[in-house]
C-alpha cells in the first residue's frame, strides 16, 4: 500500500511520460507537501539535504497546489511561480543543476508560512535568536524590504556580498536592529525580498494569476525519503 505522497509522485511521473494526453483521474494531494530540490553537479546523494544543510527549516507547498495549479510543469515555471528570481534559476540551469520534486506526508511540524508562521519557525528552529528578534517583529511585519533599506540607508544584497550570510551565530553577536533581524530571516529562513508574509508565494512577473500557498517544514536528508516519493523534473 503506497501512501499519499508516493501516489502523487506517481501521478507526476505518469504525466511526464504522457505529455499532451490528459490523465484519466486528477491526482489528490490531501495531507501531502512537497518542494523542488536543487541537485548541483557535485551533490552527494547519500548526504544531500532538501535545502542547504545550514538551514533547519524550508518552504514547502501543499499537495493541493502540486496536484492542481503546478501539476506537470517544469522546474523553471514552478520556481518562477513560487517567488524565485529568474536570473537565479537561469544561473542554476547553466551550472548543470538537476531538479527533483519531492513529496512527503505531514509530520505534525508543518505550518503556514505567514508572519505568525515565521515567528513560530524562529521559536521552534532558532530558539536562541527568538528573544533577540522579539522587539523587532512589528517593524519587520510592517516594513517592506525596500523601505527598510531606505530607512537605514543600506542595501541588503550589498551587505550579503560583503559580509556573507547572517547566520544565527552572527546574528546573536550582531548589532540589535531591524536590519540585522531581517537579514537573519533572509539567511536562515530564506525570506527574500519577495516574501510578503501572507502565506502565499509572490511571482515577480505579476501577471500569472493566483499564488501558491506556502508552508514551513523541517529540512531533512533526501535519502530519508523513499524513491517512490521523488520525481525527476525537466528544467
Amino acid at each position: 500500500h503506497s501512501g499519499a505522497a508516493a501516489k502523487l509522485a506517481e501521478a507526476w511521473r505518469e504525466q511526464n511520460a504522457s505529455v499532451g494526453s490528459k490523465s484519466s483521474s486528477a491526482p489528490r494531494g490531501d495531507g501531502v507537501y512537497g518542494r523542488i530540490v536543487y541537485l548541483r553537479s557535485d551533490a552527494d546523494l547519500t548526504t544531500v539535504t532538501l535545502v542547504d544543510p545550514s538551514r533547519r527549516v524550508m518552504f514547502v507547498a501543499d499537495g493541493t497546489s502540486w496536484a492542481g495549479r503546478n501539476f506537470g510543469l517544469g522546474a523553471r515555471e514552478i520556481l518562477l511561480r513560487n517567488g524565485v528570481q529568474a536570473e537565479w534559476i537561469e544561473h542554476e540551469i547553466t551550472k548543470g543543476t538537476r531538479f527533483k520534486l519531492v513529496f512527503f506526508e505531514d509530520d505534525g511540524m508543518i505550518w503556514k508560512a505567514d508572519w505568525d508562521g515565521v515567528e513560530r519557525a524562529v521559536e521552534a528552529f532558532h530558539p536562541r535568536a527568538a528573544e533577540k528578534i522579539c522587539p523587532h517583529w512589528e517593524t519587520i511585519r510592517n516594513t517592506s524590504w525596500a523601505d527598510l533599506e531606505a530607512q537605514f540607508g543600506v542595501t541588503f544584497d550589498v551587505l550579503e556580498q560583503s559580509e556573507g550570510p547572517m547566520t544565527e551565530e552572527r546574528y546573536l553577536a550582531a548589532e540589535d536592529t531591524p536590519v540585522t533581524a531581517r537579514r537573519f530571516l533572509a539567511s536562515t529562513l530564506s525570506l527574500n525580498r519577495h516574501f510578503q508574509g501572507t502565506g502565499y508565494t509572490f511571482d515577480e512577473r505579476a501577471d500569472s494569476g493566483d499564488a501558491t500557498a506556502e508552508f514551513f517544514a523541517a529540512n531533512r536528508p533526501l535519502s530519508s525519503l523513499p524513491a517512490a516519493q521523488v520525481v525527476d523534473l525537466e528544467p
